[in-house]
């Protein structure tokens, strides 16, 4: 099977999890954290070098082993084949939740008249096709893609300085502690993603990576919260940013370059789109591979994709969904992420002393 390079999967990752860290997470962090959301993220990146080298543990001792196989060998059938289910959950709900918070951006924004059944199968057929075609090729898209996402996030950075007052970023902790602590799932369960995503794919790796690039890549993935969520507070201030559905979004809408050009949001829309593409393929791709069919791998990869489909079709508010991040999945996920490092650390741990034994 061809592999690709880590260089390769941090590209793929900085567009899955940008997407996250950028879009998804900065709403509810506002919300529950209000001008104390962008400490959340430096206190969340200060304790992440501990995970961080959990990850680079396990990373180093699994030898390019598949993790069912891994699990199979170090946990046995049953418990492995309980979490190989936990991972095909959370794997379907990154996918799930990416997608329903784009098509309801889109409808809001810019296609207000398309049938949802038109936006969600277009995208699912190509996202399809490419976790179809492999993670190679989702590589090679990537690096197309990301270059611009780049650029264009620079721009947006740039062309809003005029209209940024970073005195609002202060006082911090007016109202206590509290605030800091309901951010910390939003934070925790962005940057997670990275150890949840390496240990899917580190098989797929032509060359194990070390803990510098790692922790390189949570400091990208940390800028990526910490810049527009900045922005938001400078510019619209720490209540009204908070008011707000999609803070990165409102920051394209102000853009103004020079005394002629103005209304350039449609650049969001090849960055979001970007991420999007990249993380449901991402997700639906490793349906597939997680479960190491040999003949049939595609299935996992196609019934992913049409349940997708069919709970986008289903009746679910905009509050409903930003309630179920809120309360269930954020937290789920940071649980099991945590614990899942912690217990494959100590397993390692503990087969070491029974060979030195």
């Amino acid at each position: 099977m061809p592999k690709i390079t880590p260089i390769q999967s941090y590209m793929i990752i900085m567009l899955s999890v940008g997407l996250m860290n950028h879009v998804i997470i900065i709403p509810l962090l506002l919300e529950a954290s209000k001008r104390d959301a962008w400490l959340v993220v430096l206190l969340v990146f200060v304790a992440s070098p501990v995970w961080i080298g959990c990850l680079n543990y396990i990373i180093q001792n699994m030898n390019n082993q598949h993790i069912k196989k891994w699990l199979d060998q170090h946990f046995g059938k049953f418990l492995s084949a309980i979490l190989v289910i936990i991972y095909s959950l959370l794997l379907w709900l990154m996918g799930f939740i990416s997608l329903k918070d784009t098509l309801t951006w889109t409808i809001a924004s810019y296609l207000p008249q398309t049938p949802i059944l038109v936006l969600a199968g277009t995208t699912l057929v190509a996202c399809f096709f490419a976790a179809f075609q492999g993670l190679r090729t989702i590589a090679i898209v990537s690096g197309i893609l990301l270059p611009f996402v780049v650029i264009l996030g620079h721009l947006v950075a740039i062309a809003n300085f005029q209209f940024k007052d970073y005195t609002l970023l202060f006082p911090l902790l007016e109202n206590g502690t509290a605030p800091l602590w309901k951010g910390v799932p939003y934070v925790a369960g962005g940057l997670l993603e990275l150890s949840f995503l390496m240990l899917l794919i580190q098989h797929k790796l032509t060359k194990k990576p070390g803990f510098k690039s790692l922790m390189l890549m949570c400091f990208i993935l940390t800028g990526l919260t910490l810049g527009p969520l900045m922005g938001s507070i400078a510019i619209f201030g720490p209540d009204e940013a908070a008011n707000q559905r999609y803070p990165a979004y409102a920051q394209w809408r102000i853009v103004r370059l020079g005394e002629y050009v103005e209304h350039v949001d449609f650049f969001s829309i090849y960055q979001w789109l970007s991420g999007t593409f990249i993380r449901v393929s991402l997700s639906i791709y490793l349906l597939g591979e997680l479960w190491n069919l040999q003949k049939r791998s595609w299935l996992p990869v196609l019934f992913g994709a049409l349940a997708m489909l069919v709970a986008i079709l289903l009746p679910m508010s905009d509050m409903a969904f930003l309630d179920l991040l809120g309360r269930f999945y954020f937290p789920s996920f940071c649980i099991f992420t945590v614990g899942t490092l912690i217990l494959y650390v100590g397993r390692m741990i503990i087969s070491r002393i029974r060979q030195k034994e």
